[in-house]
């Protein structure tokens, strides 16, 4: 059997990821979403969100101007629906991405469920590994209540779990395509 290394296990591939992760990163700063747009005559309900026409996923909308400064850079991002019993990390891996547990904080909250197109006929804030989900049975949609749960780890036939996923370099699964 011949031997074999992947190239994010060489010495090379680990200098690549320590590089972006210094030259990224800003250890001291808080991501946030960006201010909504707001007028004088109406509240805008804008979300930094989109859903992809013909399809059942969002993307991140804002520019990246406006894009908080985290990484990975959150315009990487795709929210997908998880099937019932499924975990994030093989929803993302079925569509060739990664979960990424950075990204929950910003899909935590209802009106991605609403943009998604998920009825909510209540919203909880709980702390569960599992959440944000959505019991689809009875249409109830779960936030997370404690941010240190967020896990792309859990499943149960009775959810289906918002998934925060992210495209990745070849070879380099830590690093999104377009990071550097």
């Amino acid at each position: 059997v011949d031997p074999y290394l992947p190239y994010e296990y060489t010495s090379e591939g680990m200098l690549e990821r320590i590089h972006a992760y210094i030259q990224y990163q800003d250890f001291c700063a808080t991501a946030a979403l960006p201010d909504k747009p707001s007028s004088h005559t109406m509240q805008s309900t804008a979300s930094p969100f989109s859903l992809q026409p013909n399809s059942t996923y969002l993307i991140w909308s804002y520019s990246s101007s406006s894009s908080p400064a985290i990484w990975p850079p959150v315009n990487s991002m795709q929210v997908w629906v998880s099937d019932t019993g499924q975990a994030c990390t093989s929803t993302c891996q079925q569509h060739g991405l990664v979960c990424e547990p950075e990204f929950f904080k910003f899909i935590n909250k209802k009106e991605v469920f609403q943009q998604i197109n998920i009825v909510c006929d209540s919203t909880e804030s709980e702390m569960n590994h599992l959440y944000p989900a959505v019991a689809e049975n009875v249409h109830e949609c779960y936030l997370q209540k404690d941010p240190l749960l967020f896990s792309c780890a859990g499943c149960s036939t009775k959810y289906q779990r918002l998934c925060p996923c992210r495209d990745y370099r070849k070879g380099q699964v830590a690093l999104c395509s377009d990071c550097l």
